[in-house]
């Protein structure tokens, strides 16, 4: 082993070690994670946690205890920790592995305990969530018990992107418990979404019904007589056709026409 990938091993372990020896200490106050980042001025820790009060205590003075056991314990120079409050615990899944963790440590039944923190997290506008527990639940043979409801993505980008994870443990008398919460955001875009921009589609129905009312009005309807020289056929025809062949094409009706014809007889017998 190099001793470029045996410092990166080193720094993964005592990262977690951090993270499991905060979340003992506040479960109580919704711990969500941690980021270690190195400055120059030393290591700065970032707590996300649901109740920032707790972990900072009256005057400072637990934040301040946490500082320097981490200082002691794991060697950090001049650790500085900063708590940052998650604005949504609900939709946290760390969190929410930790509140059912901590539901059935207080002896609470582990499908009433699920199906609660199930229902807490859609109700808060998750796009889908799953809740594993896995151990000795109910007898002495371990088993894995899953709660799903809602979309849950299981690869690709919106699964890495949209699918926070959260895990934790629980420690009974038969055995230990291992918890695991995913939570689908509401607001992740899907590769198969399609959304429609009904203002500019209003928008351009508009246009397009401005356009077909202005070609109508301007639409006129002209009749063309072109006129020319009769050939010699058509010529031929017209002298063919005599007069006497001719006959008046009435558009009145026939009644009216004989009332006519017999007017015109009565004035000339008299």
């Amino acid at each position: 082993m190099t001793p470029l990938a045996k410092h990166f091993i080193e720094q993964g372990i005592k990262l977690m070690q951090i993270n499991e020896f905060l979340r003992s200490e506040f479960v109580r106050a919704g711990f969500a994670g941690i980021e270690m980042q190195q400055t120059p001025l030393g290591v700065r820790i970032t707590l996300k946690t649901s109740r920032p009060g707790l972990v900072i205590g009256k005057g400072g003075k637990r934040i301040q205890e946490i500082t320097d056991i981490l200082q002691e314990k794991f060697d950090l120079e001049l650790p500085q920790i900063e708590v940052e409050e998650v604005s949504n615990p609900d939709l946290n899944a760390q969190i929410m592995a930790e509140r059912l963790a901590y539901s059935l440590d207080r002896g609470r039944h582990y499908r009433r305990a699920g199906y609660y923190i199930l229902r807490k997290i859609m109700d808060s506008g998750a796009r889908g969530t799953e809740i594993i527990v896995s151990g000795k639940v109910t007898s002495q043979r371990a088993r894995t018990t899953v709660f799903r409801a809602g979309t849950m993505k299981k690869s690709g980008q919106p699964a890495q992107v949209g699918v926070d994870k959260g895990v934790a443990q629980c420690v009974q008398k038969s055995g230990t418990l291992g918890i695991i919460v995913k939570i689908m955001q509401a607001d992740i875009r899907m590769g198969d979404t399609v959304k429609v921009n009904n203002e500019a589609l209003a928008k351009a129905q508009a246009k397009k019904v401005a356009e077909l009312a202005k070609s109508r009005a301007e639409k006129d309807y002209k009749i063309t007589v072109e006129e020319g020289e009769l050939t010699e056929v058509e010529k031929e025809l017209f002298e063919e056709v005599e007069e006497e062949d001719i006959s008046e094409i009435s558009l009145e009706p026939e009644k009216e026409v004989e009332e006519k014809d017999n007017e015109k007889e009565k004035k000339e017998k008299k």
